[in-house]
């Protein structure tokens, strides 16, 4: 029964360990959650897309991302429309491409909350999209809720960058 009880405490010690262990794994030394489309600037990651590609564009509306909202608000600020414009007229101009939409939040609310509010976020740019004329067909929404947060921290200025949509182009 002892040699039991050893077993059972050096298998919680492994598990726990190697909880801590995963958990760390998954952090990049610039505060970013590793798999995230967004890094620690806020630019977007574009998988599949490589520098010969005609989404690069030399414009910088094209180039911008992700979207950042208010405390608790699924509302687009009127300084990223015009980004989400300029991505919206790419999609339209390039009918085969496809897109993901990541909605996020900070950490604060329930789960099931931050799922919701990231999701109605996400939704917010793919309907101004719709509204230009994207294909609904080319959109994809997901919600992370808080579950990949842009900075570690609980603090405003973490927050801000939490509070997100990610456009990232889908490799087709």
């Amino acid at each position: 029964m002892m040699k039991f009880k050893k077993l059972a405490q050096a298998m919680i010690v492994t598990c726990g360990l190697l909880s801590l262990v995963a958990c760390k794994s998954m952090h990049k030394n610039d505060g970013t959650t590793e798999g995230s489309a967004a890094d620690v600037n806020g630019s977007a990651q574009t998988s599949g897309m490589g520098d010969g590609s005609s989404f690069g564009g030399d414009s910088n509306s094209v180039n911008a991302k992700v979207y950042y909202f208010e405390f608790d608000r699924s509302e687009i600020r009127d300084a990223d429309k015009p980004a989400i414009m300029a991505n919206a007229n790419n999609l339209i101009a390039h009918p085969s491409a496809k897109i993901l939409l990541e909605g996020h939040t900070d950490p604060r609310g329930s789960r099931e909350y931050n799922v919701a509010l990231g999701e109605r976020r996400a939704n917010a740019v793919a309907n101004m999209m719709k509204a230009k004329g994207v294909n609904p067909d080319q959109i994809r929404v997901i919600s992370y809720g808080a579950e990949r947060l842009a900075l570690p921290g609980h603090d405003e200025d973490a927050f801000q960058k939490d509070r997100r949509v990610v456009l990232v182009y889908l490799q087709q």
